[in-house]
């Protein structure tokens, strides 16, 4: 999947000399919105947090009543340290990036323009649709050897049962030098299914969503 699917297009955005009461505004008037590139003469120049407003407003308290009514403006308190995306990028990009540089949004540009942004929680429902987890069915994990004939036989087994795949990511097993299946199946007789493929040889190591 692509970072263009999943991102906000034309997401809020707000200039280094908005003041930081502004900001808090319309990320209280847009409820969820927790970050907002920061824009100035066409050209993204930083990012600002939610975590960003509260340091700042703490930072003011502690400077006392004469600087406390002075307007904090955005420069003030956004990261500079901005990466961004394009709309072609990965998912997977994605996913690297805000895990190692606990990001909690990214910027997304096509060019010199924003086009979008992609959160963490974009990021979060996206693997949940592709692993299809809010439906309910059979969650088993099957150790494979590492070719794709095993995966091609219980693949094929599984049709012989009438067990749909709704989804299925395979891993390595490093430890094993084999494979492993992490399957979802849409199926309502999740027993007969894991004696049958038990029956057939497959490992079955791991299994949920049994009645």
């Amino acid at each position: 999947m692509f970072v263009g699917r999943r991102m906000t297009k034309d997401p809020k955005t707000v200039s280094p000399e908005d003041t930081l009461t502004e900001a808090a505004e319309i990320m209280r008037r847009c409820g969820g919105i927790n970050h907002l590139p920061v824009v100035e003469g066409g050209k993204l120049v930083g990012i600002l947090s939610d975590t960003d407003l509260r340091n700042a407003s703490l930072a003011s308290g502690e400077k006392g009543p004469a600087l406390r009514g002075e307007p904090h403006r955005v420069r003030d308190a956004m990261n500079t340290d901005v990466w961004s995306l394009t709309p072609e990028d990965s998912l997977e990009d994605a996913l690297h990036i805000t895990r190692r540089r606990k990001f909690g949004a990214l910027p997304i540009l096509s060019g010199d323009q924003l086009v979008g942004i992609i959160t963490k929680i974009d990021l979060l429902n996206a693997v949940i649709d592709v692993l299809n987890l809010e439906e309910v069915g059979l969650r088993i994990e099957v150790s494979l050897p590492h070719d794709l004939k095993g995966f091609e036989e219980l693949i094929s087994a599984l049709e012989g049962m009438k067990a749909n795949v709704s989804s299925c990511i395979i891993t390595p097993e490093k430890e094993k030098g084999g494979m492993k299946a992490l399957l979802r199946l849409d199926t309502i007789e999740g027993p007969k299914v894991l004696s049958a493929l038990r029956a057939k040889r497959f490992t079955v190591t791991g299994t949920s969503g049994l009645p």
